[in-house]
């Protein structure tokens, strides 16, 4: 009679990726119903009915209606024979187009309709008939069977054989034990290192990819940023990252490692960053095994320098009016807020400009009234921080204007006869009417001119353009204002220099004629 044996494998060497792929395929679609069962089948009575050459009928039992499947190979690492309806509690099924006389691995399945999900212990079985020149029979002894109890199960169709199953766990230890003695009598790196590669590429192609839960989470500061992330088993942390205006879309210009070892949860804070500046990041983790999983591309931005106020002060009071100075340490937008300490009114002024240096009028005050007023400073990435309160009393203006921003800009307009155009601008913390006085040289001795004004103008931005300036001269020049209440300043000196006149090719020609030839200068004469 023909003999069809089987074992019960050890558990460990059932790769994880045949588990994967069994929840996959066995696993109904009614496994998302609601229901309160959660107990998965009881696999019992697992029998050979049946075994040839070329095929082998697998029998069970389970304590409730289930689906039918069994996964089988020649390896572990099991294929699957499926019926997926869960209709029955004795199940049967063949596995055909099988090779004679080798050793199959398999274990059944079955699950109920909620998905619960029963699995048998790890099998083997020899077909009959004689393996083809060159194949082995398989793991275990030298009848490729491995030891075991041997247990009597049912009879199938074919009542002349007899079917056995051992349920004892395979030992791998003594082929453990050859492999790394083998491995101690090797003294050549090289080839240590391919048995170490080759390791790697084993138990990267039956280990589970390593997974990053969800993405990231990210708390950008100023300089730095603190990157979390979780994955489905221990592995290291890695963080790579480029500034996003400079990146590629691969190519990350900078990482930070983790010393603290392998974890489940990582952390990295992320240091030398600049304020306010968007980055593209990905995080990675290589567990003991050499699996590497990584992330997507992220990207954040770091947080704005928050503005700092710095020398807060009122530079002038006038009689309904008042004007605050104070520096940010960054460009910063700016508003006053001030209220009326008689009778409670409150207002604003502000300015959305960026600027590190910040000056503003308040206007239309009372005069001989109390006022407090607050400062808020804001940066580019919405960041605010708010002065202490500044106090003030209005009171008559004995305060000259003042004179800030002084430019000049000088244009030459060439032709039979040269023009001169130049543009003095400058600016006045009040409104004010203005008068420039300039004369030529900076020794003095020639008379002076002031530019008169048709009509008195009051105003904090001035301009004047003088159109009277000679070619390649020096002038010297000052500004008189006066403020509405009659206050003035004059200011410093200020020194010009007009262009030099541009030559055109004619006088170049003759200029060089009359160096060489000294006659020249009595053409046309």
């Amino acid at each position: 009679m023909l003999h069809a044996t089987l074992k019960v494998m050890n558990r460990t060497s059932v790769v994880f990726l045949s588990s994967v792929l069994i929840f996959v395929v066995a696993f109904p679609a009614t496994s998302f119903s609601q229901s309160n069962d959660q107990t998965a089948p009881e696999i019992s009575a697992v029998e050979i009915s049946e075994v040839s050459n070329n095929s082998v009928t697998i029998t069970w039992e389970t304590d409730e209606d289930a689906d039918s499947l069994v996964n089988y190979g020649l390896q572990p690492d099991y294929g699957i024979v499926r019926i997926p309806v869960a209709d029955r509690t004795s199940h049967s099924i063949t596995l055909d187009d099988l090779e004679p006389g080798r050793i199959y691995y398999f274990r059944v399945v079955s699950a109920d309709e909620e998905g619960n999900q029963g699995i048998s212990a790890d099998y083997r079985v020899q077909t009959s008939g004689s393996a083809q020149a060159g194949e082995g029979l398989g793991a275990g002894n030298e009848d490729g069977l491995g030891d075991g109890q041997d247990v009597q199960v049912g009879d199938g169709p074919n009542r002349d054989q007899e079917s056995q199953i051992t349920t004892d766990t395979i030992s791998d230890s003594t082929a453990t034990l050859r492999i790394i003695e083998q491995i101690n009598q090797i003294t050549n790196p090289e080839q240590l290192q391919e048995i170490v590669n080759e390791t790697v590429k084993a138990i990267q192609g039956i280990t589970e990819d390593l997974t990053i839960v969800g993405p990231p989470t990210v708390i950008p500061e100023t300089n730095t940023a603190v990157i979390k992330w979780t994955t489905d088993r221990e592995a290291s942390s890695e963080v790579i990252f480029s500034p996003t205006a400079s990146f590629d879309g691969s190519n990350y210009a900078y990482s930070q490692q983790s010393t603290g070892g392998n974890t489940t949860d990582h952390e990295i804070q992320v240091i030398g960053l600049d304020a306010f500046t968007g980055y593209s990041f990905k995080v990675l983790s290589t567990d003991t095994f050499g699996i590497t999983g990584e992330s997507r591309n992220y990207t954040f931005k770091t947080k704005a320098t928050a503005p700092n106020i710095r020398n807060l002060r009122v530079v002038k009071v006038e009689e309904n009016a008042a004007t605050l100075a104070w520096d940010t340490n960054v460009p910063a937008k700016a508003l006053v807020e001030y209220q009326d300490q008689t009778t409670g009114a409150q207002n604003s002024v502000g300015r959305p400009t960026l600027s590190t240096t910040h000056q503003m009028r308040l206007a239309d005050l009372t005069l001989g009234t109390r006022y407090v007023a607050f400062v808020t400073a804001e940066n580019s990435g919405g960041d605010r921080i708010k002065s202490q309160p500044i106090q003030f009393i209005t009171v008559k203006d004995i305060a000259a204007p003042i004179i800030t921003n002084v430019t000049n800009e000088s244009t030459l307009f060439p032709g039979s006869e040269s023009r001169i155009q130049t543009i003095i601008e400058w600016d006045t913390d009040e409104p004010s009417s203005c008068l420039m006085t300039y004369q030529e040289g900076v020794a003095g001795g020639t008379d002076s001119f002031t530019i008169e004004k048709e009509q008195v103008e009051y105003k904090s931005k001035h301009v004047e353009v003088v159109i009277d300036f000679a070619p390649a001269t020096v002038y010297q020049f000052y500004l008189e204002c006066v403020d509405e209440a009659g206050n003035e300043v004059k200011s410093e000196n200020f020194v010009l220099f007009t262009p030099i006149q541009e030559k055109n090719i004619i006088d170049l020609i003759l200029e060089n004629f009359q160096s060489t030839f000294g006659w020249v200068k009595n053409i046309g004469g």
